[in-house]
């Protein structure tokens, strides 16, 4: 069993959630819930199998494209969220904002707009804007049983003729909304009709309380 109760003190570690809280927000006395980045010390395993790669003694190129790496991968989706993926088709990327303007750039060109839902994650509008594109708003609805998307405000401004992207967040950030399978294919039905492409951060995907399933987007 984890102990989630044990306390780890970050500071003096180059730590951005502990040690760089003034740089980030213009104060030191402040904590930092902003970022997605957990206190817990790592899990045992992981651990050990790190050790145990380190006891070779040499830190040499390695090839990410290997038949192991690739099947650890299209078996956590496959056993975790019952999707069957190709594993040939997977890419390695070193963050989810890298590929994410990797993306718009492939994408989209200067002046063209990123859709994406608001309150929306921070890093979503430097990834947009740095890129010299624009970005277009759709508000998420706040109910007393949730978050909720005008799927009509969508459409307008996906039918937009410089909307290229809908970048998506699933599950979203920072509201915590857990898209329902209905929601998602409604989207990327109107996608499909107005010719957007979909960029999809699942990076919070596996951490969902209350047993609510998701969807990864295919």
């Amino acid at each position: 069993m984890f102990d989630f109760s044990k306390v780890v003190d970050r500071h003096g570690t180059w730590c951005t959630q502990w040690d760089y809280v003034a740089d980030r927000f213009g104060s030191a006395d402040l904590l930092p819930f902003t970022i997605s980045d957990m206190d817990f010390a790592t899990a045992p395993c992981i651990l050990e199998a790190l050790t145990q790669r380190l006891s070779h003694g040499v830190l040499g190129y390695s090839r990410w494209k290997n038949d192991e790496f690739l099947a650890a991968i299209s078996h956590w989706f496959l056993s975790r969220h019952n999707t069957q993926i190709d594993p040939q088709s997977l890419v390695y990327g070193p963050s989810v904002i890298y590929m994410v303007s990797e993306l718009i750039r492939q994408w989209s060109s200067a002046g063209d707009a990123v859709v994406i839902h608001t309150p929306a994650y921070d890093a979503f509008y430097k990834a947009i804007e740095g890129n010299q594109r624009v970005v277009r708003a759709v508000e998420l609805e706040k109910r007393t049983d949730g978050w909720y998307c005008d799927m009509a405000a969508l459409e307008n401004a996906l039918s937009r003729p410089e909307s290229k992207i809908l970048l998506l967040c699933s599950p979203q950030n920072p509201t915590g909304k857990v898209w329902t399978r209905d929601e998602l294919e409604t989207m990327a039905e109107l996608c499909q009709r107005h010719g957007v492409k979909v960029i999809s951060d699942e990076i919070h995907m596996d951490m969902v309380w209350g047993g609510s399933p998701t969807y990864p987007l295919e």
